[in-house]
């Protein structure tokens, strides 16, 4: 059985307020720490730099010098900030969907929902197959989602496959001859029924039948007229002559 990196998501205060009772958690980590090398190296290498040119500056352009410090503290500032922000970074799968949570200031949640998830594509870069993170790509069918990217992703192979194991778990196939189910398989619902008022009564067909022409024998002619045969009535006889 495929595992992947998951911690208690109830007790978690950044991921409890956003799963629903009835989900179930398959994969909850934190991005990889490899995301922090770049503000990492960044500030290191600007303490390098002014270090360098503070010490080596003559001592008439010293006090000038000294402000690029800041430069420093601005570059430490940076990786403060982005730690703390990777601290509230989680990449979250559960059996109806996917999640990504980050942000520091302005909390964001992106979502997909496993069936939209058409594909998926897995890559892994040189440093992440020493360090050991991945990145996945979801595809859906031509819509744009909120979620499609998720770079580094720690222990790719074990989250890949319960990913995959989730994404694309065959569905149960329903029977239509079970009570509850339709004809065509699908369930059948019972009447909705509102407190107060009285429940529908079933409703029954109005319409008659329309007989199909030419299915029967052809109905005789009518009888012709009198004025067809060219006769006319005598004129009313008067009882009473004057």
């Amino acid at each position: 059985m495929p595992t992947a990196p998951r911690v208690n998501a109830r007790k978690n205060q950044d991921l409890k307020r956003y799963i629903l009772p009835t989900e179930k958690v398959v994969v909850a980590t934190r991005l990889h720490w490899a995301s922090l090398l770049e503000p990492a190296a960044t500030t290191v290498g600007v303490f390098l730099f002014v270090a360098l040119v503070v010490t080596a500056a003559p001592r008439s352009v010293q006090p000038v010098a000294e402000w690029l410090w800041v430069l420093w503290f601005a570059a430490l500032g940076r990786f403060v900030f982005r730690w703390f922000e990777w601290r509230h970074e989680w990449f979250v799968a559960t059996d109806r969907r996917l999640l990504l949570l980050y942000g520091l200031v302005i909390h964001k949640v992106a979502m997909m929902p496993l069936t939209k998830v058409t594909d998926m594509g897995y890559s892994r870069t040189p440093a992440g197959q020493i360090l050991g993170y991945g990145r996945f790509v979801m595809e859906s069918a031509g819509q744009d989602q909120a979620l499609r990217q998720v770079d580094h992703v720690p222990q790719p192979d074990a989250t890949y496959r319960v990913l995959c194991s989730e994404i694309f778990r065959p569905q149960p196939a329903r029977d239509p001859a079970r009570p509850g189910t339709g004809a065509d398989g699908a369930t059948a619902w019972p009447p909705v029924v509102v407190p107060g008022r009285p429940a529908p009564e079933p409703r029954h067909p109005t319409t008659q039948p329309i007989p199909v022409v030419g299915s029967g024998p052809t109905p005789p002619p009518p009888p012709p007229s009198a004025h067809d045969l060219g006769w006319d009535p005598p004129p009313p006889y008067d009882s009473h002559p004057r």
